[in-house]
Formats: structure tokens, C-alpha cells, sequence
């Protein structure tokens, strides 16, 4: 979606808005107590270096290192640190900054430390057999080695080796194919866009494995298509969602939005690209077809524009969708969610007029990326400048 694409006047209005967001960000960052991405002071870093590229403005690629190194900062006293969200943020953030040349230093350094760490993390849960989804258990750490493949492709390679095998080794096996338990922890926050059910994670993770070249498509052949097999077999008969995240007696709710139909579709589309399986890419296709077509307002009673359970998820995750698909009707859904995002500015009481549906009165979880303005002022820079940054890695959109 280009400016082009949208009018004029809505076009002025987004700018101004991302102005406003800044603007409040700078003025309440101070709210943040957590380092990472989707909650914390590392959404602050990315957030400004968008913005230095959408005003043309260095000196907001000081904000972005400043705020990088507040961070940093707090890492070690911060008492609500998450393993291995906050800390997989970490890994994907220092790379990310520092491909775009905000961060002057080496990621193989910085991270050496927590490289060690999370590897000793990962083969904990590997013999407890907790494989996990993108949030907790194996899989989590998984997803920090696979960023860090980027810049250390030998060390990551080896963890990722001893995730498949553990993989393989707890799949579940059925008549109706495999799947994979895991150890929830309550204690935990879930706060990431696009979090998905343990085998969608999976197979999104698998399907990325071999498209890098870290692991043979023929090594994984047998379990992505039992794996297929198995969420194939949990279509759930709804008059408007067929897929959901667990055993329940009603479609999702708004915030499981991912763990079900759009979640499904994207691996089922991604899968079947990797592994060469026309039958899973057409029916992630129909998945995603149809999802473009709901009238998600009705279905959701949707209520805010954020990245997790909102107008601007929506649009980033259509967007992908048509990237990867070339289908123009998906890219109107993408641009049509775009252009909805300035709808939910309704809060005089809010942070630059947004408030969370679900939490309105908490400042941290207004102002992050996953649920708050920060992430809407993200949504709304692809808005305008489509060509300029991708941040797909950064929400699991790999």
C-alpha cells in the first residue's frame, strides 16, 4: 500500500498521528519496567528508528540508541523478565538494529553471553520434553536460535539440530497424526502478536528451518506431514471459524485470533511453499481467502487498533499474506484494514486517542507494541512507507 493508494486527507491524518505517538511515547516511555519487545523498552528502540526513516530525521536515531540502551540497562533488575520471550526479543532486536546501522557494535559479541545461557535453557526443556510454542518451552529458545542463525549460523545450527531431534522424539502419535504437549506456566505473559497454538508454532518454525538451509526438507518430511495430518483432524464446525487453539465449545475469543484460522492458514500456506505440498498451500490459501472475507468488526465486536488483537495486526498480517501470494483481493483486505487503524482514535482519555479493549487504565500495556500505541505507530508507518522497513521477523511473521 502506497500513500498514493489512500487519500490525501487520510494520509495527513496518519502522519499527524504518528507525530502524536511519538510525542507521547517520548513523554510516558518512563511507565515501560520490562526490557523487551512486545511489552517494553526495546519497542521504544524499534519504534524510533522507524520514525527517524518516516521523518528523515537523524536525530531520532539517537532516541532509538538511547532508548536501546535504557534496555540494556534494566535487563538485569528487571523482575518481570520473561524467559524466553523477553529475552528472544532481544536477540531478534540487536540484529535487527544492527543490519539497519542503529547499533554500532557486533551481535556475535553482545549476545555471547545469552547465547550460552539460552542454549543451556533450551536442552533443559529438551529433557523435560516440553517443546512448547513461540513463548515458553524449547520451541522459545528455538526461535532465539533461529535469528542468531543470521549472524552465527555454525553455533545456532547446532541448537536448532538438537530442537528438531527433540522435535521428533515427543511428537504424540495418533491415528490422526502427531502433535506435542507442553508445560504452561501461568506465571507467564503471553503478550506476543501472533502467538500461535504448540503445533502451528511447530510447523511455522520448521517450514523456516529449511527454507534457510539449516535442515534438509527430506529430514522433515514425515513429521510436518503428520503433524499436518493432525490439525487437519481438529476443523472445528463453526459457522465462522473453523480452527481453534484447544479442546473448547465456542469459536475463540478476539485475543485467540491467531492461535486459530489466520494462524492455521498462514502455516498451512508456508508449509506447503517449503515442503512442496500443492494440497497444504491451496487449502491454506481457502483458509486465508475466506478469512479475508469475514466481517471481523461483527465477529470480534472488535474495539482497538492494536497489533495483538486489532485493526493493525490485521492489516500486517494480510499484508504478509499478499506478499507471499501476489493475491490482489488479500492486498485489499490489507490496505482496507490500513486505512481502519484511524478509526479506533475514538479515547480522549487514551494515549494519542487509542486505549486497550482489555486493559484500558494500564499505562505499560497501552503504550507497547503488542497491544498499545507503539505498535499501532508501526502499523501505520507500513501504511505509508510499505518499501522502507520490514519488521515481519520482529512479530513471528517469518
Amino acid at each position: 500500500m502506497t500513500t498514493s493508494e489512500i487519500s490525501g486527507l487520510s494520509a495527513m491524518i496518519a502522519t499527524a498521528k504518528i507525530d502524536e505517538i511519538h510525542e507521547v511515547v517520548s513523554m510516558h516511555r518512563k511507565q515501560f519496567t520490562n526490557f523487551g519487545f512486545s511489552r517494553g523498552y526495546l519497542g521504544v528502540s524499534v519504534f524510533n528508528y522507524l520514525y527517524a526513516l518516516h521523518t528523515g530525521q537523524k536525530q531520532y536515531l539517537d532516541e532509538a540508541r538511547q532508548a536501546f540502551e535504557q534496555a540494556c540497562d534494566m535487563i538485569d533488575g528487571d523482575p518481570q523478565a520473561a524467559y524466553p520471550q523477553d529475552f528472544t526479543d532481544l536477540g531478534a532486536v540487536v540484529q535487527y538494529l544492527h543490519r539497519t546501522g542503529v547499533l554500532d557494535l557486533d551481535p556475535n559479541v553482545f549476545l555471547g553471553d545469552v547465547d550460552v545461557i539460552l542454549l543451556k535453557k533450551l536442552r533443559l526443556e529438551l529433557r523435560a520434553g516440553n517443546i512448547g510454542g513461540f513463548a515458553q518451552g524449547a520451541l522459545g529458545y528455538g526461535l532465539y536460535f533461529l535469528h542468531r542463525s543470521q549472524y552465527c549460523q555454525r553455533s545456532a545450527k547446532s541448537a536448532i539440530e538438537d530442537l528438531v531431534q527433540g522435535i521428533i522424539q515427543n511428537a504424540v502419535h495418533t491415528p490422526e497424526g502427531c502433535y506435542w504437549k507442553s508445560e504452561w506456566d501461568p506465571r507467564s505473559e503471553y503478550t506476543s502478536p501472533f502467538f500461535t497454538q504448540e503445533s502451528t508454532a511447530i510447523l511455522l518454525f520448521l517450514s523456516r528451518i529449511v527454507e534457510m538451509g539449516l535442515v534438509p526438507a527430506s529430514a522433515l518430511e514425515d513429521i510436518a506431514q503428520e503433524a499436518v495430518k493432525y490439525k487437519q483432524a481438529q476443523r472445528a464446525k463453526y459457522q465462522d471459524f473453523q480452527f481453534i487453539d484447544m479442546t473448547q465449545e465456542a469459536p475463540p475469543p478476539p485475543s485467540s485470533l491467531y492461535y486459530g484460522e489466520m494462524g492455521t492458514g498462514y502455516t498451512l500456506l508456508r508449509a506447503g511453499a517449503t515442503f512442496h505440498k500443492a494440497a497444504w498451500l491451496q487449502e491454506g490459501r481457502a483458509i486465508l481467502k475466506t478469512c479475508s472475507l469475514h466481517d471481523w468488526e461483527e465477529i470480534l465486536a472488535m474495539e482497538d487498533a492494536s497489533v495483538l488483537s486489532g485493526a493493525t495486526g490485521l492489516a500486517l498480517m494480510f499484508d504478509r499474506v499478499a506478499q507471499l501470494t501476489n493475491d490482489p483481493d488479500i492486498q485489499q483486505t490489507a490496505n482496507f484494514w490500513y486505512k481502519q487503524i484511524l478509526r479506533f482514535d475514538l479515547h480522549t482519555d487514551g494515549y494519542a486517542g487509542y486505549k486497550v479493549a482489555d486493559s484500558p487504565w494500564h499505562p505499560q500495556t497501552n503504550l507497547s507494541f503488542s497491544q498499545g500505541i507503539i505498535g499501532i505507530g508501526c502499523g501505520l508507518f507500513k501504511t505509508l512507507h510499505p518499501g522502507k522497513a520490514d519488521f515481519n521477523d520482529l512479530i513471528w511473521l517469518l
